[in-house]
């Protein structure tokens, strides 16, 4: 490797790894601090409009029920709410768990599975409502969901308003850590909110005006990830959207590292599709924090991510064959004192990684606290622990399987 002034290549790629790790973290911060009024705002919609909550359900026998009870509670008036469930052809008894429940304000379709994005554009015919929602079939919602969503359209000419998702349990080691993520990402989504640069309506919660859905096509029945298609082709048409960051739903969670595997190689390709459709966006000025900054920034922490998950395991093989060939060379000595203190010599890089451990805590007190989550330090030590040392490296794993499964076109699952 070439040498610059002293530092070898991979150090300064490391240095600039770093720089652009904790400059991006410091910016949130800032915003945060800047707009945090913005956070803990309590708002109430001057009126309650008519809404349809559109539920797909595919083979969702175990939580249908529960999903539509919660939408049929929710703290809203009775004439102004309506709920559409679409069976997307379930072979198991989820039209049955539909019927269970009789109640003027549910319609049950059903149709052969063509699947969500499909269903949900077959159910949009029959709304005749102001606002049109969307719930996962394998989520519920917290009873002011509704009031609280709504109550961020007022006079801002925003159509769209996305949810705080929360996950509904967290049994698994896997689900401790995405405890900690969905937390984080309530936090993040009102801070791209903030900035205007919304990438993600998720499907269990989001809010839109059923003229401007309807207007734009509804969803995109090609992609794997519907939701974030939406949400650019909103931004390309310089419609406004917004996030209420009290307005819960709860959600279930992959178990096991392969159904978050499979979850997450569905979600990363579909997003780089999504970049691949909406390309024009990237460093284009005219879509504002989105364009200028947060596409771009998301384009190089692919490459920031790759090199600092390579590099740690490059050093290892490196040092491991240096000390082979030494032993092969002089053969084997005991280490001396002095040369135990030289294998724990800590390298001046680490104390960038602490820095940026140091700002992932600030985040990560900040998001429970944005959530309206207990700390429960001790309690929840696991999910702490794993967001922060295991979870870089499942994210690393999933981006990079993701660009590969991508590159080498592999069948695309929904």
């Amino acid at each position: 490797m070439g040498v610059i002034g002293g530092f070898g290549v991979l150090d300064i790629a490391q240095l600039a790894c770093y720089f652009i790790m904790i400059y991006a973290s410091v910016l949130f911060l800032l915003v945060y601090v800047i707009h945090r009024n913005r956070f803990f705002e309590k708002k109430s919609a001057r009126s309650l409009p008519s809404v349809t909550i559109l539920i797909p359900a595919f083979n969702e026998e175990k939580h249908i029920y529960k999903c539509l009870k919660s939408c049929l509670s929710l703290n809203y008036p009775k004439n102004k709410l309506k709920i559409i469930c679409i069976n997307d052809g379930s072979s198991d008894n989820t039209l049955g768990e539909c019927k269970r429940i009789t109640d003027p304000r549910l319609i049950v379709l059903s149709k052969k599975n063509t699947g969500k994005a499909d269903s949900l554009n077959y159910a949009l015919r029959y709304v005749d409502t102001d606002y049109v929602s969307t719930m996962d079939a394998d989520s519920f919602a917290d009873r002011d969901y509704l009031k609280n969503g709504i109550a961020e359209f007022d006079g801002k000419g925003i159509v769209a308003v996305s949810p705080a998702l929360k996950l509904s349990r967290s049994d698994t080691i896997m689900q401790k850590i995405q405890w900690m993520e969905y937390v984080f990402s309530i936090y993040l989504r009102k801070l791209f909110a903030v900035l205007d640069c919304q990438y993600v309506l998720p499907g269990p919660g989001s809010i839109y005006k059923t003229n401007v859905l309807k207007e734009v096509g509804g969803w995109d029945k090609e992609s794997l990830v519907e939701d974030t298609e939406l949400a650019f082709r909103l931004q390309e048409k310089g419609y406004k959207m917004e996030n209420s960051i009290a307005s819960y739903v709860y959600t279930e969670a992959p178990e096991s590292f392969k159904g978050l595997f499979n979850q997450r190689i569905r979600w990363y390709r579909g997003y780089l599709q999504t970049i691949g459709k909406y390309f024009k966006m990237i460093g284009n000025p005219k879509y504002g924090n989105l364009g200028f900054y947060v596409l771009p920034i998301n384009l190089v922490w692919y490459f920031v991510m790759a090199f600092m998950f390579f590099l740690p395991l490059y050093l290892f093989v490196k040092d491991a064959y240096e000390r082979l060939l030494i032993i092969s060379l002089v053969g084997f000595e005991m280490p001396t004192l002095a040369g135990v203190f030289d294998l724990m010599s800590i390298s001046s890089f680490s104390y960038y990684l602490v820095f940026f451990l140091g700002i992932g805590v600030a985040v990560m007190l900040i998001s429970l606290h944005s959530s309206r989550e207990n700390i429960s330090i001790w309690a929840r030590k696991t999910y702490y622990l794993g967001y922060l040392f295991i979870y870089p490296f499942l994210y690393s794993i999933f981006w990079l399987a993701a660009i590969l499964f991508e590159v080498l076109k592999v069948e695309k699952k929904w």
